[in-house]
């Protein structure tokens, strides 16, 4: 039994030297001139405008930057050279405030709008934002501005982000590692399956923006191997009433006809519609969407043993129905204190059933057996989610107190037939060999969390700091029962109850200085997390308690106007889903099924990366990425015995990774703009286990997305985006090539008010990928068969007054909720 203590903290020669370095870098260069600009906005009555966008520009330059205040009407520029600055705020229903300053140290301003005369209500100010922006520390994908992402859901959306590629239920950056995902700053502790439907019950028209967090700061919690997703909903700023009706149909396409007799239109019907309504004191705001359809799915495991090859391919046939409601409001209780809540429901109901057949070779390719198993589904999953939050400005300086309460349920229930059937080479059936099970499953998740968040802005510097407790509470049961003549019996040695219990407090400290051309953050984030296992029925429990600390260094230098270099540096943290630590065993066949492990313990990554930025046309970025006791799924083949083969996650990984990455940003012409990256990297692959070999090799990601406009107006337009994965060593195997193409239209008209779209998604039928890898000298295949092909054709219909604008909105439970 693997023992139950966690090794105490150290760090590796290399890691210390780099950590003395960076805060070498922080204590010195102070003397180069460079400053900040930060305000506060209010009206003519001093009732803070929050949201209002703020446009900063240096005269002598093209430098153009672009914010929006925050629900307490603060906003900030820092890293601003010293200079003439023209200043610009934009709030609907008042004036357009302008002014100068000749900014030679840190500024504050207090902004004062005046209210439009009643001639001029009607004026609003219109405006876009490029589709991708690439900040510091994390990409930027505008949901709104994407042609591609029109009609899709929210899963379908993540997969227009750049560099994004979600394979075999994962979430991964092209050539650096899984992603942790978060939707307004929760953190989703759901995985595979459960995670993937989550995001799926989400609508397009529901999501504002996608931030692809590279390089997160200690405040953000420290779960993800190559930093976090934030997937932000739609709030407003505008005021009266605003809202949208969209709508969509989506028709699957695919190559081959399943195994079996099935239906041949697969498809969703998507609807949602969101409301929103701000006053001086008030603002509210509801999004409901709802879809219905049915959709195939699956996978194939091959098995090579030296006398027979089986060859298993499971395809999955659902009917699917869900019901998003996502609702909250923020009260303004004067102009330094705002109260909010919100709450998200989410209902998911599958029914249907697998197909699963799997044909067994002998040496010479003829079909020696074969089995069949067909199994029946019935899965509702429901989940809520309440948020509580106060926003406290503490002074006119931005000082800012942020309070976060959170809770949020997950509830699934399940119930299975399985049959499973033997066949003799020519097909006869062998009834000896035939198996039938029945189970159910539930899993019951809570976790609450409470934040505090302190931002301190000094002469100095900028100061942040605060903590965080998570209370994570996981109950799952699976009960088998053999079916045998009509009647059911218990199988206790295959059932089993679960509960996973985790606490986490974790504290932090940021600061960040503008020096001169430097620009200096660096922080430090400590999560103290104590668990216990327990299995039931077979009397096991296991109990851990570790501390980690994890560093946050970011050091960037402005040579001029056109080239900065920035240094990045920090390590995190990924932990087990509580499916992996769950030790039931889940049956694909009568004789395969997956297993958990309650001994699995999380792996560590430190990664490291130099970059240099070109305006912001060009970034270039050389990387470095170290994972410790990594753990990975190990297929173990049994030529004897009732079973076939059992998956099973362990620790027993560590990989580095190198690799450079170029992005380039270009708008040559009025009519077209284009995006694209590419990185290589190359991978080694230590195992600890005597049966599964070392690894190494290349691997090569690239991408490109193009917008192209057929008129003045930018009415009528086109997308054509394009990626390319070449073969790759991951965790524990080799993949394939894969890629994809996906080709859009959108059409704005009466008044750019209602936006026709058509959509085709992996148009190539080729984003589906193969994994190959080797155990104790036993060659296996792993072979996604996801539909991800589709045509897709959709109508958003926006009413109001003026513009609609989107407000950010950060929870507190950001690290909890993505390990289902």
């Amino acid at each position: 039994m693997p023992p139950e203590h966690i090794k105490s903290l150290s760090l590796p020669t290399h890691e210390i030297f780099l950590l003395v370095l960076s805060y070498i870098l922080l204590a010195c260069n102070y003397s180069i001139a460079q400053s900040s600009l930060r305000g506060i906005i209010k009206n003519d009555r001093q009732d803070i405008l929050p949201y209002s966008t703020v446009a900063l520009s240096r005269k002598d330059s093209f430098a153009h930057m672009v914010t929006q205040a925050d629900s307490a009407a603060f906003f900030s520029f820092s890293n601003l050279p010293y200079g003439h600055y023209t200043l610009s705020v934009y709030a609907s229903g008042y004036t357009k405030y302008t002014a100068s300053f000749n900014i030679r140290r840190d500024t504050i301003v207090h902004i004062t709008l005046e209210p439009l005369k009643s001639g001029l209500k009607g004026i609003t100010v219109t405006g876009s934002k490029p589709v991708i922006e690439e900040k510091p520390d994390r990409i930027i994908f505008n949901v709104a501005g994407s042609i591609s992402a029109a009609g899709s859901n929210g899963l379908d959306v993540l997969k227009k982000a750049p560099g994004i590629i979600i394979n075999d239920k994962a979430v991964s950056l092209a050539g650096k590692g899984d992603l942790a995902i978060m939707v307004n700053g929760q953190l989703l502790h759901l995985s595979d399956k459960a995670l993937m439907d989550y995001l799926k019950s989400f609508s397009s028209s529901q999501i504002s923006r996608i931030e692809i967090i590279t390089h997160p700061s200690a405040q953000y919690d420290a779960e993800g191997n190559a930093g976090l997703i934030n997937i932000i909903t739609k709030k407003s700023r505008q005021a009266g009433l605003s809202g949208n009706i969209d709508g969509s149909i989506k028709r699957f396409l695919y190559k081959d006809q399943p195994d079996y007799k099935g239906i041949q239109n697969y498809g969703y019907m998507d609807g949602s519609a969101g409301l929103y309504y701000n006053n001086k004191k008030w603002s509210l705001y509801t999004n409901i969407s709802y879809t219905n359809g049915r959709e195939l799915e699956g996978y194939g495991i091959d098995v090579y043993y030296p006398d027979k090859h089986w060859a298993m391919k499971d395809t999955g046939e659902y009917r699917v129905a869900t019901f998003n409601v996502l609702t909250g409001t923020d009260y303004h209780l004067n102009h330094k204190t705002t109260l909010g809540f919100e709450y998200n429901y989410i209902y998911h109901l599958e029914d249907g059933a697998d197909y699963v057949r799997v044909p067994v070779y002998n040496p010479k390719g003829q079909l020696d057996s074969t089995l069949k198993t067909y199994a029946t589904y019935f899965p509702i999953a429901i989940s809520n989610a309440f948020n509580l939050h106060l926003i406290q400005a503490l002074n006119q300086s931005g000082a800012k107190l942020t309070l976060n309460a959170d809770y949020f349920n997950f509830y699934r229930h399940d119930k299975s037939h399985l049959i499973t059937q033997s066949y003799t080479g020519d097909g006869k059936p062998e009834s000896e060999k035939t198996r039938r099970l029945y189970d159910t499953t539930l899993q019951n998740i809570r976790i609450y969390t409470f934040k505090a968040d302190i931002e301190l802005p000094t002469t100095f510097a900028q100061f942040s700091f605060g903590s965080k407790f998570s209370f994570i509470n996981n109950y799952s049961d699976i009960y088998y029962f053999d079916v045998t003549g009509g009647k059911l019996t218990l199988d206790s040695g295959l059932s089993n109850e679960f509960r996973y219990i985790e606490n986490t407090q974790a504290f932090y400290v940021n600061g960040s200085k503008n020096a001169g051309l430097w620009q200096l953050a660096a922080g430090l984030r400590s999560e103290l997390t104590e668990t216990k296992a327990v299995s039931y029925f077979q009397n096991q429990a296991v109990n851990k308690h570790y501390l980690r600390l994890f560093p946050a260094v970011s050091v960037s230098y402005k040579l001029n106007g056109d080239n900065v270099f920035s240094f990045n540096y920090n390590k995190r943290i990924q932990r087990p889903t509580f499916w992996n630590l769950n030790p039931f065993k889940s049956f694909m066949t009568a004789y395969t099924y997956v297993e958990g492990n309650p001994y699995l313990e999380p792996e560590y990554i430190t990664n490291v990366q130099l970059s240099h930025r070109y305006k912001s046309l060009l970034t270039s970025s050389l990387y470095m990425n170290i994972i410790q006791n990594g753990f990975a799924q190990v297929v173990e083949a049994h030529d004897t015995g009732s079973y076939i083969h059992t998956t099973t996650m362990l620790n027993y990984t560590q990989s580095y990774r190198y690799g450079i990455s170029e992005a380039l940003s270009l708008h040559p012409f009025e009519w077209f703009e284009t995006n694209n990256q590419a990185s290589a990297y190359y991978t080694r692959v230590y195992s600890d286990l005597a049966y599964i070999s070392n690894l190494a090799g290349p691997g090569l990601f690239l991408e490109t997305n193009n917008t192209l406009y057929f008129n003045r107006e930018k009415s009528f337009s086109g997308n054509a985006a394009f990626w390319y994965q070449f073969p790759e060593v991951d965790h524990s195997g080799r993949s394939n090539a894969y890629y994809n193409l996906d080709i859009g239209l959108q059409l704005l008209t009466l008044k750019k008010r209602l936006s026709l779209s058509l959509n085709f998604s992996d148009l190539l039928q080729s984003s589906a990928s193969k994994i190959y890898n080797t155990v104790d000298q036993l060659r296996n295949t792993y072979t996604s068969f996801q539909l991800n092909s589709q045509i897709r054709l959709s109508a958003s219909w926006n009413f109001g007054h003026g513009n609609r604008q989107n407000k950010p909105e950060t929870t507190g439970n950001e690290s909890e909720r993505n390990r289902l």
